[in-house]
Parts: C-alpha cells; sequence; structure tokens
C-alpha cells in the first residue's frame, strides 16, 4: 500500500483532537504513576509523624519503592515526550541528520516487547538533510512497534542520497502486520473513520506528502512488514 500524493496536505480539527486524544492516553499512565509515588511519599511521612517509632520503620521500605516507582515513571514520560516533539512536532521537520530520531526511538522501544537495530550512521547522513525524512524516519519506527504486538524485531536501513534515495523500517516478528484500521487510515481514510488508536497512521501518510515522500507498508511473508519512504 502506498500513500497517494497531494497538495497541499490539510488536518482537520477533528484530527487534532483525536491526536490530543492520543497523547493524554499515552502519557495519563506515567504521570499518573508519579503522582502515586508522591501521595505513598506523602502517606509515609504523616506515619511517622503519628508513630515516629513504627512510622519510620515502615516508612524505610516504602520510600525506596516510591522513589523508583518515581523514577521510572518520570523516564517514561519523557521519553515518549521526546518521541512526540519529533514526530508530530515542528522540530522535527527540521532536523537533519538522524542521531536524535534514532535517540527517540531507542528510548520509545526500550523496555518493551521488541528490540531496536538501529546502528549509528544509519542511514547515511547524508539522507537526513531530505525535508521530513527524519521526522518521517521516527513515525514509522512508531508504526513498526505498533504491528508487532507480540513483539519482535525493528531494523531501520536506507540508501541513496539527498536527492534520490530510500529509508525503511522492517518490522519481523508475529504477527507482523498492520492491522486493516491502521492500514486504512496510512493512505489517507476518511476522517469520520479515525480513532486515537489509527490517528498516528494517518498523520504518518499526511507528513509523507507534506514532504513529498512516497510512503508504502509492504508485507513480506507471514511474519515480516515493510515501511519504505522514497523521494
Amino acid at each position: 500500500m502506498t500513500t497517494s500524493m497531494t497538495s497541499p496536505v490539510t488536518i482537520e480539527v477533528r484530527i487534532l483532537e483525536l491526536l490530543a486524544s492520543k497523547l493524554c492516553h499515552d502519557l495519563v499512565s506515567p504521570v499518573g504513576a508519579i503522582r502515586n509515588g508522591l501521595e505513598l511519599i506523602e502517606e509515609m511521612r504523616e506515619d511517622a509523624e503519628a508513630d515516629p517509632v513504627t512510622g519510620a520503620a515502615l516508612g524505610q521500605g516504602f520510600l525506596g519503592e516510591a522513589v523508583a516507582l518515581i523514577d521510572h515513571s518520570s523516564n517514561q514520560a519523557d521519553r515518549r515526550l521526546r518521541v512526540f516533539r519529533l514526530a508530530y512536532g515542528a522540530a522535527g521537520r527540521e532536523q537533519r541528520g538522524f542521531a536524535d530520531a534514532r535517540d527517540a526511538a531507542a528510548g520509545w522501544i526500550d523496555g518493551g516487547r521488541s528490540a531496536l537495530d538501529w546502528p549509528e550512521r544509519t542511514p547515511d547522513p547524508a539522507l537526513g538533510d531530505r525535508r521530513g525524512v527524519a521526522k518521517l524516519l521516527l513515525n514509522m519506527v512508531v508504526l513498526a512497534e505498533e504491528a508487532l504486538p507480540y513483539g519482535g524485531r525493528i531494523a531501520v536501513a536506507g540508501e541513496g542520497d539527498a536527492t534520490a534515495g530510500r529509508v525503511t523500517v522492517t518490522a519481523t516478528g508475529r504477527p507482523g502486520g498492520l492491522s486493516a484500521e491502521l492500514a486504512a487510515a496510512l493512505v489517507g481514510a476518511p476522517t469520520a473513520t479515525l480513532t486515537p488508536r489509527s490517528v498516528h497512521a494517518y498523520v504518518t501518510g499526511r507528513f509523507a506528502e507534506d514532504a513529498g515522500l512516497r510512503l508504502a507498508a509492504t508485507p513480506s511473508g507471514a511474519d515480516r512488514l515493510i515501511f519504505s519512504a522514497d523521494w
């Protein structure tokens, strides 16, 4: 499947609303966990004030647990925000080279079911001089991770230069495919059919069109899906 090329690219208010819903959904869990950790620390403080001996003894164990929860959740929120900034924001459009996108993708995948294979200086940094390529590549990695609900391997590659080239993201694992909902959104499904789950695929397709890139998602066997962007 390949996105159609349209100009100019427009985004309806409904798409912005769905995107905001997705961002809130993805951030509510780590932010909520941070709040829970802070509440636990507050409870320990109150217990210690009520019974300094017993409260202090119990608090030592719970304090380490609360700090670990806050640390893990704040890191998770930070990693997601780094991806959202580059994948959706204006900062991603102006990226040159792939270092920032690679670091953001590594943080997004870290701790999940899948492994990211994105070596340094891959693709050749010269490909990153093409406007929108780094931004689109990061969005493709997020799509690849969504295509592997049971985990797998996500590999990034590329060839060519800023004038004519291709970048690919290969998702390998079972089932290793894009759902019908996301596949339709990628090529420009009617906005009335979109959901917070499918809006990422939709805007990824529109980012490709806006940058003049030909985006495709092509199955390769039963357990492999290749995302590619050509120019």
